[in-house]
């Protein structure tokens, strides 16, 4: 049985952990359906919510006060790298 939370800050936590996950889902399902329309193949459902939580992630960044579209962009760049060997 998972423990309660401690104070505020880990229900808050919790809490933006559900929504994300309840965002990524529905994201990573339009995203399923959209992509195909776009004449792009159908990613797995596993793949859409990964692709939807970076998606999720760079609109975060965008909104945020520092942020704005260029740092969403260079963020999906990033995540979208190639890993560079070890």
């Amino acid at each position: 049985m998972p423990t309660p939370p401690k104070n505020t800050q880990e229900i808050v936590a919790m809490w933006n952990s559900v929504v994300e996950d309840r965002w990524a889902g529905r994201l990573g399902a339009v995203l399923r359906e959209l992509l195909p329309r776009r004449g792009l193949a159908t990613p797995g459902e596993a793949q859409s919510v990964a692709l939807a939580r970076d998606l999720i992630r760079a609109l975060q960044i965008a909104a945020a006060p520092k942020g704005g579209v260029a740092a969403a962009v260079d963020y999906l760049a990033t995540v979208g790298a190639p890993a560079e060997p070890a």
